[in-house]
């Protein structure tokens, strides 16, 4: 073998052996479990939000199921998640886009109580479908006054197609009670239960990145 040969030969076999044991080396070891474990999150998380959206609520129309800011840039508000491609039942939480007259735009909060074809009457607080009494023990009395005007609603039949919402602080939710029955395409997403079961914890993570953290 040539001088030229044997020093070729000694390069890469040097080569070699370094390659080996820096990609068996414990910090070559964990830098890939590291790279792993993003890769993992990151796929995770696109995941995640491409079947969830997050909702900061605002106002009282669902107090107590739900605590509302006063404003979108002010604490004090839950945050929860939707499900953009659930069909809601009765009885769920839904997050809808309305457009009032007065050209207000936006999305608002509120309980799925009927839909289309169903028949749907309020008495002192009191809900009934296609004549009979709902359970809605999710309400507290203090948020649903029997005596109050607002809380009685005459006999209606929802429109086909649409939902009839109400919100659960029926004392001053603006909602289906003002003659609008909700068309299920303005249906934004669905809050799944266990996005209300969680809602401590996703609030805390949300005040703090969003307010305590900015010092907003």
């Amino acid at each position: 073998m040539t001088d030229v040969g044997l020093e070729a030969s000694r390069f890469f076999n040097v080569r070699d052996s370094l390659y080996k044991r820096d990609r068996r080396s414990p910090l070559n070891i964990i830098l890939n479990i590291i790279i792993v474990f993003f890769c993992v999150l990151l796929a995770l998380e696109l995941s995640f939000n491409a079947l969830f959206g997050g909702i900061y609520v605002i106002d009282k129309s669902m107090t107590p199921t739900l605590i509302g800011a006063s404003t979108a840039t002010s604490a004090g508000g839950d945050f929860i998640y939707i499900d953009k491609s659930a069909k809601p039942n009765y009885g769920d939480i839904v997050v809808v886009y309305r457009e009032t007259g007065d050209g207000t735009k936006g999305n608002i909060i509120k309980r799925v109580v009927a839909f289309g074809g169903d028949t749907v009457e309020l008495i002192n607080g009191v809900l009934k479908v296609n004549g009979e009494v709902v359970d809605e023990s999710y309400l507290d009395p203090n948020y649903n006054i029997p005596n109050d005007d607002y809380n009685s609603y005459g006999e209606h039949t929802v429109s086909d197609g649409c939902m009839f919402l109400l919100g659960d602080n029926r004392n001053v939710s603006s909602d289906s009670r003002q003659g609008i029955d909700y068309p299920m395409e303005n249906l934004v997403g669905v809050v799944p239960k266990w996005s209300i079961k969680l809602k401590s914890l996703t609030t805390k993570f949300y005040t703090f990145f969003n307010f305590t953290f900015w010092g907003k």
